[in-house]
């Protein structure tokens, strides 16, 4: 597999950052990505990554073989801030794991029909919970109450999932909703990514009214909002793309060409650091969001 396209600055875009209070004017921004670090080939599928805050360790989910087999072979990894694989295979057992979430020390990944919570500390399985009606669990979030939201991307589905109160319901079925995938929580907002029409798309979580936010143009895996309140998302063939508050996207990174996917994305907001797993080339790569006044 070709790597040589993950390893400069590889695109810098122009964004435009409007400021509506008085006396203020708009500010140009330049943001570029730099690769920091990737890890060493001997990860298997990883499909999400995500930090734990408190240990500073990055989580990663590998599916380990086919995406939707109930073989027992998916594996949770930790690796450290400089790319290194502190243990593989720290928490096995699983089942094509892929998105994961974090709330009070626990870890909630999914796992095809199941979610799965996760003793942070422990490094132990604590509870499965079967999702009646799902065929495909993909993405994980969780709000500020810690309800767990969940997305199921089988073909034709227009469900996400929540468990609230130690219970698996159907929290929101709508005809808006398109093979959700990625889903990203902040301010009361759930920002779903849509795998099957390339749209983002956000749901008040009181209202629970499905709008879209902006077209990508393209199959949506991961997703997060930056400090700025950009809102990055990916795309797995290869492609890292940027969406500004005005609806505006920018393409970031491409590496289609060299076969190099880009799955489920992960964010380290207090560094500013995009974090992408390669799936079938089985390496997560770090990268700096450098961001530069103009």
């Amino acid at each position: 597999m070709k790597k040589q396209g993950l390893i400069l600055v590889l695109f810098i875009c122009l964004l435009i950052f409007p400021f509506t209070g008085v006396g203020q004017q708009r500010q140009t921004y330049q943001i570029s990505l730099v690769k920091l670090w990737e890890t060493q080939a001997k990860l298997i599928v990883p499909e999400s990554v995500i930090r734990d805050p408190v240990t500073g360790y990055f989580l990663v989910s590998n599916i380990n073989g086919s995406s939707s087999a109930v073989d027992g072979n998916g594996f949770i990894s930790r690796l450290n801030e400089s790319g290194e694989i502190v243990n593989l295979k720290w928490v096995k057992g699983l089942n094509a794991p892929k998105g994961m979430a974090i709330h009070e020390r626990i870890l909630y990944v999914t796992d095809i029909t199941r979610l799965i919570s996760i003793d942070l500390d422990k490094g132990k399985i604590i509870k499965q919970y079967e999702v009646p009606g799902s065929r495909f669990l993909n993405d994980v979030v969780t709000d500020d109450l810690g309800n767990v939201y969940i997305s199921d991307s089988s073909p034709d589905s227009r469900i996400i999932y929540r468990l609230h109160s130690g219970k698996i319901e159907k929290w929101l079925e709508s005809e808006r909703l398109n093979r959700p995938n990625g889903l990203f929580f902040a301010d009361n907002i759930l920002y779903i990514g849509s795998s099957g029409d390339g749209k983002i798309k956000t749901v008040d979580l009181q209202e629970k009214e499905v709008k879209i936010l902006a077209n990508i143009g393209l199959n949506i895996d991961g997703l997060f909002q930056d400090r700025l309140g950009n809102i990055f998302t990916s795309n797995w063939s290869g492609i890292i793309s940027c969406t500004l508050p005005s609806g505006k996207t920018v393409k970031l990174l491409d590496t289609t060409e060299e076969s190099i996917n880009t799955a489920d994305i992960g964010y380290w907001q207090e560094r500013d650091i995009l974090l992408i797993p390669t799936f079938f080339g089985n390496t997560i790569a770090a990268y700096q969001i450098n961001y530069s006044e103009q």
